[in-house]
């Protein structure tokens, strides 16, 4: 019987199926490849051919392997001939052509939206061809091997890691006494060095010639203090840059921001609601300062004509090997960890001697280093402390860390760029003063 059950997946696909097929065919024509396999129509064909054989009642599953076979037979003879006749040996007519023969049954048997994912991600990669190959000739091999380990890490050595200590000797009464586990440990390495490696992929390989305020945006969730640090030196290699660094610089502290948020959404979602409007303000105040820079604020005589900066033309920032560490490396990884368990231990006993005020002193300090482990330690441990205190701990580490940015800027970046930096850096810290004094 035909019901709208069996319908719906038939159109789907037809229409997917149609699809893969104009996209092959100007695949194809865009490479002035004109003897090929196949027409709109055959994909069509095909696609069909797989919805039915699967469908047939009590010998579907066997139907449908046995036309797998039989199309799979007719592909290799056509790829054959093709070899003969040494023509372009490429295989991208024989793969979409079985993948388009397994259309029907993922229609069938899955929801819709992910046949229609596979049909993006089919499209998306037949045409993105100079895009992966410059994306292939950049990719470093041992960058490779990093991310592989890394995965085989997340993948084999996490589900091992016991939930708690369980076990003795002294490593196992190190790993009680401290108020995060084993578990929350490597976890915490794996979703911060996660985004880091978001912001160094987007910053090393999908954009690899940028423009400062693109670098600064993008740079910030990889690591927004070295960020800062690579800007201000460029700043003072070429003074004419100074309006778009100081751009930068700002945008990256907005990202800072934003990647706080990202990490209390993924370690304590109770939270977000209560630290997610601060962390959501602080990063519009820096960007909304940024804007008003652009019109030309802050004192300058106007925009500065980007003139060529070390490693780059038209203000781009060029190669910096200091933004160039894969955070997936095992020595970052393990350094991270070790940071992560030092100041979650340090954190403990902070509070138990010398409670809020401790706390405050302790998120000051920690913030003329490497926030992101204090924060995630405060997020994931059992402190015996609410979202208020988090909030307060949060904001006070995130403003002494751009004070550091600031003597960053001194030290290293032009004056000039000090001098429009200044003024945003100094109303964040004011405010966040405020807002822990009186805002919560």
């Amino acid at each position: 019987m035909i019901t709208p059950d069996i319908i719906s997946p038939f159109l789907l696909t037809i229409g997917i199926s149609f699809l893969i097929g104009i996209g092959l065919r100007e695949y194809y024509e865009s490479e002035a490849k004109f003897e090929t396999f196949g027409t709109v129509r055959t994909f069509v064909f095909i696609g069909m051919l797989g919805f039915v054989l699967y469908r047939l009642p009590s010998v579907g599953n066997e139907a449908f392997l046995a036309g797998f076979g039989a199309l799979t037979l007719f592909l290799l003879i056509y790829y054959g001939n093709k070899v003969l006749q040494k023509k372009s040996p490429g295989m991208i007519g024989v793969l979409m052509a079985l993948l388009t023969y397994a259309t029907g049954p993922i229609a069938l048997v899955y929801p819709q939206w992910y046949l229609v994912l596979i049909a993006i991600s089919v499209l998306l990669v037949l045409h993105s061809k100079g895009r992966i190959r410059r994306l292939s000739d950049r990719l470093q091999t041992g960058e490779v091997v990093t991310a592989c380990k890394f995965l085989a890490i997340v993948a084999v050595v996490l589900p091992l890691i016991p939930v708690v200590p369980a076990g003795e000797g002294v490593v196992w009464r190190f790993f009680a006494m401290l108020p995060v586990t084993p578990r929350q440990i490597w976890l915490a390495v794996v979703i911060t060095t996660g985004i880091s490696y978001l912001g160094y992929v987007l910053q090393t390989y999908l954009f690899p010639r940028k423009g400062l305020v693109l670098a600064g945006l993008v740079g910030g969730l990889y690591s927004s203090t070295v960020t800062v640090l690579v800007l201000a030196k460029k700043s003072k290699a070429a003074p004419a840059i100074a309006r778009q660094a100081a751009m930068a610089i700002l945008l990256a502290v907005s990202m800072m921001y934003v990647r706080l948020l990202a990490l209390v959404v993924i370690f304590r979602p109770s939270a977000a609601a209560i630290v997610g409007p601060a962390l959501a303000v602080f990063a519009g105040l820096a960007a909304t300062y940024v804007l008003w820079l652009r019109r030309g604020g802050g004192g300058d005589d106007g925009p500065a004509v980007a003139q060529p900066a070390a490693g780059g033309q038209n203000g781009e920032v060029g190669e910096e090997p200091a933004l160039r560490r894969n955070p997936l490396e095992l020595s970052a990884a393990v350094l991270f960890a070790v940071l992560f368990t030092a100041v979650s231990l340090a954190t403990k006993y902070v509070l138990v001697y010398f409670k809020d005020v401790g706390l405050h002193l302790l998120s000051f300090v920690v913030g003329f280093s490497d926030i992101t482990p204090f924060v995630v330690s405060l997020l994931q441990g059992n402190f015996g402390i609410g979202e208020r205190q988090i909030v307060q701990a949060t904001i006070i580490a995130a403003a002494s860390n751009n004070l550091l940015k600031l003597v960053y800027t001194y030290a290293f970046g032009s004056r000039r760029t000090a001098r429009l930096v200044a003024p945003g850096m100094i109303v964040l810290v004011l405010v966040s003063v405020l807002f822990v004094l009186i805002g919560i």
